[in-house]
């Protein structure tokens, strides 16, 4: 499909996908998934001794000793094993890496701290079967971009080692909701909405605060002991902002951060087989490769 009718396609069906119940939401999102081509070479593992739901995407001549540690978006209220492979998988093709991909419980049955402390069990897991810190990759957009930074943020506050490496794609890491592009980008983004952000974060945030650097790791404070970070965004997203202000924050702590920002593009593109995909999912090989 190409760029300007998927476009159109994805604005005609957002408004109603934002209106319909959460609960709803979650199986229209995995009922679409299950039809999107997926690599017919990578292969999917159930894990079974880990108490989540989680599995292996497996690349073919993968290399060995290597994982990327993926935490999936959907605003922290929807995402499952299923709608994360569209991105995961074409991910573990390009880089020959295997991923670890599991589902976090999801708000507003369990707000924060419940995908927080997830994503703190699923890095444990993966040390306790033998990866080392230097040769897991951190992974995650939208939603699963910010759950990222902040699992990475307490591992440091914890005094263990990180990832070697992180990538995110469109994080939201901002969920005050007051970012400028929430509105500038209002009528170019075709799949989110501030004012739908804003109820998925209210959700996610139950009792606590909006400005707690694990729930908007935006406004943590870094230093050099954060990993090296890609941020992968689109022009034309709300959430651009989040973008730059992570970026911006990771910086001026003193850490390295490369920001890329694809033209006339949406939230989370990579899904999508369109030349700015291929791009960018080579830029994220390369970034991975150079570190690894």
């Amino acid at each position: 499909m190409k760029t300007n009718a998927l476009k159109q396609f994805l604005k005609t069906a957002q408004p109603i996908l934002n209106r319909i119940p959460l609960t709803e939401q979650r199986s229209y999102q995995t009922k679409f998934f299950k039809l999107k081509p997926l690599p017919p070479d990578v292969c999917y593992e159930t894990v079974q001794d880990f108490p989540l739901k989680a599995e292996w995407v497996i690349p073919p001549d993968e290399q060995d000793g290597k994982v990327i540690f993926y935490t999936h978006g959907g605003g922290y209220g929807m995402g499952d094993l299923i709608s994360s492979r569209a991105l995961i998988a074409p991910i573990a093709e390009r880089t020959g890496i295997r991923a670890f991909s599991f589902e976090y419980r999801l708000a507003p049955e369990y707000p924060f701290p419940a995908a927080f402390n997830d994503a703190r069990a699923a890095y444990e897991y993966l040390l306790s079967l033998g990866y080392t810190a230097d040769n897991i990759i951190a992974f995650g957009e939208s939603a699963g971009g910010g759950l990222a930074v902040s699992n990475i943020l307490r591992l440091i506050d914890e005094g263990m080692e990180t990832p070697k490496c992180l990538v995110v794609i469109s994080p939201w890491c901002d969920l005050t909701t007051t970012g400028h592009t929430y509105l500038t980008n209002e009528d170019n983004e075709p799949l989110l909405r501030g004012k739908y952000l804003k109820r998925l974060a209210d959700s996610y945030i139950g009792d606590d605060s909006p400005l707690n650097p694990y729930i908007s790791p935006a406004y943590a404070s870094y230093d050099k002991r954060f990993p090296p970070t890609l941020i992968q965004a689109g022009s034309h997203e709300v959430l651009l902002d989040d973008s730059y202000m992570l970026c911006d924050a990771i910086r001026i702590g003193g850490a390295e951060c490369e920001l890329e920002i694809y033209s006339e593009m949406w939230h989370v593109f990579h899904i999508w087989q369109i030349d700015e995909t291929d791009k960018a999912l080579a830029a994220i090989d390369e970034f991975i490769s150079k570190r690894m």
